[in-house]
């Protein structure tokens, strides 16, 4: 199965709001050192071919920049919240995916055969066999708090901080 069922008791997706926020950050802030650059190269200086016009190009590449950083922004926050899920659980086992990755593939493990979960800025499963999965704790539509609290009651252990 390539993604996590969305209909188990307690599931965790990306959120795209917080996603949202923060690619849209970074684009916004790519977008203003652009155009702090381009204004100081066209608006500056005391050039004997220097125009009104320049002010205009400037408000052209700068609407044209924002076009284009806008839809790299939209896409980018498409690409990290289309995976599904990243967790979900149930009173049998939990489904994790098998990578970091946006596009890992599903896994389940019963709750047999894990050996440990623990916690340190991200939730990690360790099974019998000596495999290890990570969950990303930040960027969910679940706090961490949550995440925890649930794979504590679900698994009928305690969650160690590592």
């Amino acid at each position: 199965m390539k993604r996590i069922p969305g209909d188990l008791p307690f599931v965790v997706r990306r959120s795209t709001g917080r996603w949202t926020v923060l690619i849209g950050g970074i684009y916004a802030a790519a977008w203003i050192l652009l155009m702090i650059q381009v204004a100081a190269g066209l608006l500056t200086g005391d050039s004997p071919d220097r125009t009104n016009g320049d002010a205009v190009a400037v408000a052209a590449i700068g609407l044209c920049g924002l076009v284009v950083f806008g839809a790299l922004a939209v896409a980018s926050v498409r690409i990290a919240v289309s995976g599904g899920p990243v967790l979900a659980l149930d009173s049998v086992g939990l489904w994790v995916r098998n990578s970091r990755g946006l596009w890992g593939t599903a896994v389940w493990v019963p709750w047999a055969g894990v050996d440990r979960l623990a916690r340190r800025g991200r939730l990690t499963v360790l099974t019998t066999d000596g495999v290890r999965y990570t969950v990303p704790l930040r960027f969910n539509d679940r706090t961490p708090a949550e995440i925890v609290g649930a794979v504590g009651r679900f698994s009928g252990r305690p969650v160690l901080e590592a």
